[in-house]
């Protein structure tokens, strides 16, 4: 039976110049670089109570108020979320031992609205999202900005309804493959600086300083500091 909501949560993540990086990498040094960063959005994933779709390459896809039912706060726990893994990625090195390389440097987008999900396929099933919504989220990743989290007007919108804490900042006009001309905003963690200008933003290395481990906040969801591997269940991964 398919899981149906008239809004959920949907974010898009991948790595800024995945692909110059991986040619300077080897095949080994790449997965290895994955499986930590990822190890660490899945932990941020159990704690924020964020199902995790699936990986493909380098982008991580992820969903709220879908496989759990959070209709009061999918668009809250996914902003938190999101601002969990760019910190995540600035403590995350590209290869520990040519710490020159810095750090991974990551982008991220998600929308809200209407979303099904059900199990495709036969001999191996495959849990898969259909909607706009899906299309809308992947386009804020792939229009967005290195170490920013890009959101559409109706996420940001209902993002200040389920945490007026939160901090959303228009970025303006930006044109999005299939649907025109879109405003878009940009999520930010209250404890950083403000969005970079869009120049300001491309001209970021793609590498970044070594920064600490990820800090302790104050959010209604709280990250724990910690980064420690989780091993869990999709049933654990799921739950609320």
């Amino acid at each position: 039976e398919e899981d149906r909501r008239e809004c959920a949560t949907v974010l898009f993540c991948d790595i800024v110049g995945f692909t110059e990086l991986s040619a300077s990498l080897s095949s080994s040094a790449v997965s290895a670089m994955l499986d930590r960063l990822f190890s660490k959005f899945d932990h941020l994933a159990l704690l924020h109570g964020v199902y995790k779709l699936e990986t493909i390459g380098d982008c991580y896809i992820a969903v709220t108020n879908l496989v759990t039912p959070q209709p009061h706060d999918h668009a809250a726990r996914m902003a938190r979320f999101s601002l969990g893994i760019m910190q995540a990625a600035r403590s995350t090195l590209v290869d520990p031992d040519d710490t020159a390389k810095g750090h991974v440097v990551i982008r991220a987008g998600f929308d809200s609205g209407p979303l099904v999900g059900n199990l495709v396929g036969h001999r191996t099933k495959k849990y898969t999202v259909f909607g706009n919504t899906v299309n809308t989220a992947s386009r804020m990743e792939s229009t967005g900005l290195p170490l920013h989290v890009q959101c559409t007007k109706r996420a940001a919108d209902l993002l200040r309804v389920q945490d007026p804490a939160a901090v959303v900042e228009e970025r303006g006009a930006v044109q999005v493959k299939g649907r025109g001309t879109m405003i878009t905003f940009f999520v930010r963690d209250q404890g950083r600086p403000g969005p970079l200008s869009d120049s300001q933003a491309e001209a970021q290395p793609r590498a970044v300083p070594l920064e600490p481990q990820l800090r302790r906040t104050s959010s209604p969801l709280p990250l724990d500091g910690t980064l420690e591997v989780v091993l869990a269940s999709p049933a654990e991964l799921s739950s609320d």
